[in-house]
């Protein structure tokens, strides 16, 4: 797992749920829009909700294999995690990522 932390519209990786922490831990009035990845229209409208009620936005790219009754469903998955990245950056309103 990792997190991306945009400052000023550009993107810094944090490693581990600690770097997390310390970069939102004394914020408060953070959004948060879970996603299994795939951005699109509906994540971005989420997401401009979020930053037009909250300070930060926190959002998550995470498939959860224990979301499906298949294996082979989960396998099949699509997942382009550099698509999802370029959609969030370009929308400039995402202040955290995670995956």
């Amino acid at each position: 797992m990792f997190y991306l932390l945009n400052i000023l519209i550009q993107m810094k990786i944090l490693l581990n749920n600690r770097m997390l922490y310390e970069a939102i831990g004394s914020l408060n009035n953070v959004g948060f829009v879970p996603t299994m990845g795939g951005i699109h229209k509906g994540h971005i409208s989420l997401i401009n909700k979020s930053k037009k009620n909250c300070k930060k936005t926190l959002v998550s790219i995470f498939i959860n294999p224990k979301q499906f009754n298949n294996k082979n469903d989960f396998k099949k998955y699509p997942s382009n995690i550099n698509k999802d990245l370029f959609l969030l950056k370009k929308t400039k309103k995402v202040d955290f990522n995670s995956r």
